[in-house]
Protein backbone atom coordinates (compact mmCIF):
# COMPACT_ATOMS: atom_id res chain seq x y z
CA UNK A 1 0.00 0.00 0.00
CA UNK A 2 1.10 3.40 -0.56
CA UNK A 3 2.12 5.58 2.41
CA UNK A 4 -0.67 5.76 4.84
CA UNK A 5 -0.30 9.52 5.06
CA UNK A 6 -2.26 9.24 0.96
CA UNK A 7 -4.59 7.85 2.04
CA UNK A 8 -5.65 9.23 5.54
CA UNK A 9 -6.48 12.49 2.83
CA UNK A 10 -10.07 10.53 2.43
CA UNK A 11 -12.23 13.36 1.55
CA UNK A 12 -9.32 14.82 -0.99
CA UNK A 13 -9.26 11.29 -2.59
CA UNK A 14 -12.52 11.51 -2.90
CA UNK A 15 -13.13 14.36 -4.96
CA UNK A 16 -9.99 13.50 -7.31
CA UNK A 17 -11.69 10.54 -8.27
CA UNK A 18 -15.31 12.32 -8.34
CA UNK A 19 -15.48 12.35 -12.17
CA UNK A 20 -16.35 8.75 -12.94
CA UNK A 21 -19.86 7.60 -13.10
CA UNK A 22 -19.92 5.36 -10.64
CA UNK A 23 -24.08 4.72 -11.45
CA UNK A 24 -22.95 3.38 -14.56
CA UNK A 25 -20.35 1.22 -13.69
CA UNK A 26 -22.34 -0.42 -10.91
CA UNK A 27 -25.17 -0.78 -14.02
CA UNK A 28 -22.09 -2.96 -15.74
CA UNK A 29 -21.26 -4.87 -12.61
CA UNK A 30 -24.72 -5.80 -12.78
CA UNK A 31 -24.85 -6.46 -16.14
CA UNK A 32 -21.83 -8.83 -15.74
CA UNK A 33 -23.72 -10.88 -12.34
CA UNK A 34 -26.85 -11.58 -14.23
CA UNK A 35 -25.57 -12.16 -17.84
CA UNK A 36 -22.05 -14.06 -16.87
CA UNK A 37 -23.11 -15.44 -13.83
CA UNK A 38 -25.42 -17.52 -12.45
CA UNK A 39 -28.00 -15.98 -10.00
CA UNK A 40 -29.34 -17.52 -6.67
CA UNK A 41 -32.71 -18.65 -7.60
CA UNK A 42 -35.49 -17.57 -4.54
CA UNK A 43 -32.81 -15.03 -3.07
CA UNK A 44 -34.55 -11.63 -1.77
CA UNK A 45 -31.27 -9.87 -1.09
CA UNK A 46 -28.41 -10.07 -3.02
CA UNK A 47 -24.97 -9.11 -1.37
CA UNK A 48 -22.12 -7.02 -2.61
CA UNK A 49 -18.47 -6.60 -1.27
CA UNK A 50 -16.27 -4.24 -2.67
CA UNK A 51 -12.39 -4.69 -2.33
CA UNK A 52 -10.00 -2.05 -2.09
CA UNK A 53 -13.04 0.19 -1.37
CA UNK A 54 -11.75 3.70 -0.25
CA UNK A 55 -14.52 5.60 0.00
CA UNK A 56 -17.21 2.83 -0.95
CA UNK A 57 -18.60 4.98 -3.61
CA UNK A 58 -19.64 1.41 -5.55
CA UNK A 59 -21.30 -0.15 -2.30
CA UNK A 60 -23.05 2.93 -1.52
CA UNK A 61 -24.81 2.64 -4.76
CA UNK A 62 -25.73 -0.49 -4.52
CA UNK A 63 -26.94 -0.01 -0.87
CA UNK A 64 -29.11 2.41 -2.61
CA UNK A 65 -30.31 -0.48 -4.63
CA UNK A 66 -31.50 -2.90 -2.35
CA UNK A 67 -28.41 -4.67 -1.77
CA UNK A 68 -26.48 -6.08 1.34
CA UNK A 69 -23.31 -4.52 0.88
CA UNK A 70 -19.98 -5.14 2.48
CA UNK A 71 -16.58 -3.23 1.55
CA UNK A 72 -13.26 -3.67 2.80
CA UNK A 73 -9.94 -1.33 3.04
CA UNK A 74 -6.43 -1.01 4.78
CA UNK A 75 -7.02 2.58 6.09
CA UNK A 76 -9.25 3.12 9.09
CA UNK A 77 -9.56 6.83 7.66
CA UNK A 78 -10.98 5.54 3.96
CA UNK A 79 -13.54 3.85 5.93
CA UNK A 80 -14.86 6.12 8.69
CA UNK A 81 -15.45 8.60 5.56
CA UNK A 82 -16.90 6.39 3.65
CA UNK A 83 -19.27 5.33 6.95
CA UNK A 84 -20.09 9.61 7.75
CA UNK A 85 -20.79 9.45 3.72
CA UNK A 86 -23.39 6.36 4.37
CA UNK A 87 -24.76 8.29 7.33
CA UNK A 88 -25.34 11.12 5.34
CA UNK A 89 -27.61 9.26 2.71
CA UNK A 90 -28.98 7.02 4.89
CA UNK A 91 -27.81 3.74 3.78
CA UNK A 92 -26.11 0.68 5.93
CA UNK A 93 -22.47 -0.63 4.61
CA UNK A 94 -20.96 -3.34 6.51
CA UNK A 95 -16.92 -2.41 6.90
CA UNK A 96 -14.00 -4.43 7.18
CA UNK A 97 -10.46 -3.25 8.12
CA UNK A 98 -8.29 -6.40 6.05
CA UNK A 99 -5.95 -6.13 4.30
CA UNK A 100 -7.41 -7.70 0.44
CA UNK A 101 -4.69 -10.39 0.41
CA UNK A 102 -5.53 -12.55 2.91
CA UNK A 103 -9.13 -11.50 3.84
CA UNK A 104 -11.66 -12.89 6.40
CA UNK A 105 -15.18 -12.01 7.18
CA UNK A 106 -16.90 -15.13 7.71
CA UNK A 107 -19.61 -14.19 5.09
CA UNK A 108 -20.25 -14.93 0.95
CA UNK A 109 -21.47 -12.57 -1.33
CA UNK A 110 -23.24 -13.00 -5.25
CA UNK A 111 -20.97 -10.42 -6.55
CA UNK A 112 -17.41 -8.91 -5.61
CA UNK A 113 -15.33 -6.52 -7.10
CA UNK A 114 -11.91 -4.23 -7.02
CA UNK A 115 -12.09 -1.18 -9.22
CA UNK A 116 -9.97 1.38 -9.60
CA UNK A 117 -6.81 -0.34 -10.95
CA UNK A 118 -6.67 -1.53 -6.71
CA UNK A 119 -5.64 -5.02 -7.66
CA UNK A 120 -2.21 -2.88 -8.47
CA UNK A 121 -1.08 -2.69 -5.13
CA UNK A 122 -1.14 -7.02 -4.50
CA UNK A 123 2.92 -7.09 -5.56
CA UNK A 124 3.95 -10.72 -5.68
CA UNK A 125 2.78 -14.11 -7.91
CA UNK A 126 2.58 -15.22 -4.42
CA UNK A 127 -0.20 -13.08 -3.10
CA UNK A 128 -2.16 -12.65 -6.13
CA UNK A 129 -2.54 -16.23 -6.27
CA UNK A 130 -3.36 -16.28 -2.40
CA UNK A 131 -5.99 -13.82 -2.95
CA UNK A 132 -7.80 -15.21 -5.96
CA UNK A 133 -8.48 -18.27 -3.72
CA UNK A 134 -9.81 -16.09 -0.79
CA UNK A 135 -11.86 -13.84 -3.10
CA UNK A 136 -12.86 -17.51 -4.27
CA UNK A 137 -13.67 -18.47 -0.73
CA UNK A 138 -16.07 -15.61 -0.43
CA UNK A 139 -18.54 -16.13 -3.38
CA UNK A 140 -21.62 -18.05 -3.34
CA UNK A 141 -21.57 -20.90 -6.46
CA UNK A 142 -22.69 -18.94 -9.41
CA UNK A 143 -21.29 -15.30 -7.96
CA UNK A 144 -19.50 -13.04 -10.16
CA UNK A 145 -15.87 -11.53 -9.19
CA UNK A 146 -14.82 -8.63 -10.86
CA UNK A 147 -11.80 -6.78 -11.62
CA UNK A 148 -10.84 -3.57 -12.87
CA UNK A 149 -7.06 -3.20 -14.07
CA UNK A 150 -5.17 -0.97 -16.26
CA UNK A 151 -4.88 -1.72 -19.88
CA UNK A 152 -1.36 -3.32 -21.42
CA UNK A 153 -1.32 -0.27 -23.82
CA UNK A 154 -1.01 1.91 -20.90
CA UNK A 155 1.19 -0.32 -19.11
CA UNK A 156 4.68 2.30 -19.68
CA UNK A 157 4.03 5.70 -18.84
CA UNK A 158 4.83 8.02 -21.87
CA UNK A 159 6.66 11.55 -21.69
CA UNK A 160 4.11 13.11 -19.51
CA UNK A 161 3.13 13.22 -16.02
CA UNK A 162 0.49 11.29 -15.03
CA UNK A 163 -1.55 14.18 -13.63
CA UNK A 164 -4.97 15.94 -13.01
CA UNK A 165 -6.74 18.78 -10.95
CA UNK A 166 -10.48 18.72 -10.09
CA UNK A 167 -12.58 21.56 -8.13
CA UNK A 168 -15.14 21.26 -5.93
CA UNK A 169 -16.84 24.03 -3.86
CA UNK A 170 -13.72 26.04 -2.42
CA UNK A 171 -11.19 23.37 -2.57
CA UNK A 172 -9.03 22.25 -5.41
CA UNK A 173 -7.29 18.93 -5.37
CA UNK A 174 -4.01 17.93 -7.74
CA UNK A 175 -3.27 14.56 -8.22
CA UNK A 176 0.05 13.49 -9.40
CA UNK A 177 0.20 9.28 -10.11
CA UNK A 178 3.19 8.37 -11.92
CA UNK A 179 6.33 10.51 -14.04
CA UNK A 180 8.05 9.12 -16.96
CA UNK A 181 11.54 8.39 -14.91
CA UNK A 182 9.69 5.93 -12.36
CA UNK A 183 11.81 2.91 -11.58
CA UNK A 184 10.75 0.00 -12.58
CA UNK A 185 12.43 -3.15 -11.37
CA UNK A 186 12.66 -5.41 -14.86
CA UNK A 187 12.88 -8.86 -12.34
CA UNK A 188 9.50 -8.34 -10.20
CA UNK A 189 7.63 -6.50 -12.02
CA UNK A 190 7.10 -3.56 -9.82
CA UNK A 191 7.07 -0.10 -9.97
CA UNK A 192 8.24 2.85 -7.58
CA UNK A 193 4.98 5.17 -8.48
CA UNK A 194 5.63 8.83 -7.77
CA UNK A 195 2.22 9.49 -5.87
CA UNK A 196 0.70 12.98 -4.40
CA UNK A 197 -1.78 15.04 -3.47
CA UNK A 198 -2.33 18.64 -2.72
CA UNK A 199 -5.39 20.32 -1.11
CA UNK A 200 -5.97 23.90 -2.06
CA UNK A 201 -8.71 25.58 -0.38
CA UNK A 202 -9.74 29.65 -2.02
CA UNK A 203 -6.42 29.14 -3.91
CA UNK A 204 -4.22 28.23 -1.02
CA UNK A 205 -2.25 25.06 -0.18
CA UNK A 206 -2.98 23.55 2.52
CA UNK A 207 -2.30 19.55 2.33
CA UNK A 208 0.70 18.32 0.01
CA UNK A 209 1.50 14.92 0.70
CA UNK A 210 4.19 13.34 -1.55
CA UNK A 211 5.64 9.30 -1.89
CA UNK A 212 6.56 6.67 -3.49
CA UNK A 213 4.16 3.54 -4.04
CA UNK A 214 4.94 0.44 -5.32
CA UNK A 215 2.48 -0.72 -8.00
CA UNK A 216 2.47 -4.42 -10.14
CA UNK A 217 0.15 -3.66 -13.55
CA UNK A 218 -0.95 -7.37 -14.74
CA UNK A 219 -1.21 -8.32 -18.32
CA UNK A 220 -3.50 -10.32 -19.48
CA UNK A 221 -2.35 -13.44 -20.16
CA UNK A 222 -0.39 -13.22 -17.04
CA UNK A 223 -4.45 -13.06 -15.29
CA UNK A 224 -5.29 -15.63 -17.41
CA UNK A 225 -2.09 -17.96 -16.18
CA UNK A 226 -2.96 -17.06 -12.46
CA UNK A 227 -6.30 -18.07 -12.95
CA UNK A 228 -5.92 -21.29 -14.19
CA UNK A 229 -3.32 -21.86 -11.45
CA UNK A 230 -6.18 -21.25 -8.95
CA UNK A 231 -8.80 -23.49 -10.77
CA UNK A 232 -11.52 -22.37 -8.50
CA UNK A 233 -13.68 -20.52 -11.53
CA UNK A 234 -16.16 -21.83 -13.73
CA UNK A 235 -15.96 -19.37 -16.05
CA UNK A 236 -13.49 -16.39 -17.11
CA UNK A 237 -14.46 -13.28 -19.34
CA UNK A 238 -11.96 -10.57 -20.02
CA UNK A 239 -13.18 -6.94 -21.21
CA UNK A 240 -11.77 -3.98 -22.55
CA UNK A 241 -13.90 -1.22 -21.50
CA UNK A 242 -16.97 -0.39 -19.49
CA UNK A 243 -19.50 -0.20 -22.32
CA UNK A 244 -23.15 -2.45 -22.31
CA UNK A 245 -22.43 -5.04 -23.75
CA UNK A 246 -18.66 -5.11 -22.94
CA UNK A 247 -16.43 -5.50 -25.82
CA UNK A 248 -13.50 -8.21 -25.70
CA UNK A 249 -10.29 -6.90 -24.99
CA UNK A 250 -7.85 -5.95 -28.08
CA UNK A 251 -4.87 -3.62 -28.70
CA UNK A 252 -7.28 -0.95 -30.77
CA UNK A 253 -8.62 2.09 -29.35
CA UNK A 254 -11.94 0.78 -28.31
CA UNK A 255 -10.36 -1.05 -24.98
CA UNK A 256 -8.74 1.41 -22.76
CA UNK A 257 -9.55 -1.32 -19.27
CA UNK A 258 -8.89 -4.67 -18.63
CA UNK A 259 -11.77 -6.12 -17.08
CA UNK A 260 -11.61 -9.37 -15.57
CA UNK A 261 -15.07 -10.79 -14.89
CA UNK A 262 -15.29 -14.69 -12.92
CA UNK A 263 -17.49 -16.90 -12.15
CA UNK A 264 -17.53 -19.36 -9.56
Amino acid sequence: MANPEFYKLAEAYDIAFSDRNFEDECNYYEWCYNNIGKPRKRVKTRSFMELACGPANHSRVFARRGWKTSALDLSEAMLEYAADKDSALNVKTKYFCMDMVRFQTGEKYDLMVTPLESISHILTNDDIITHLNHAADHLHEGGVYIIESTHPRFFFPDDEPNSWSIKHGNKRIEVLFGNPDDAYNTVTHVWDVSTGIKVFEKGKLVTNVETISKHRWYLNQEMLLFIQLVNRFSDCKIFGNYRIPPDPIDDTENCDSLIVVLRK
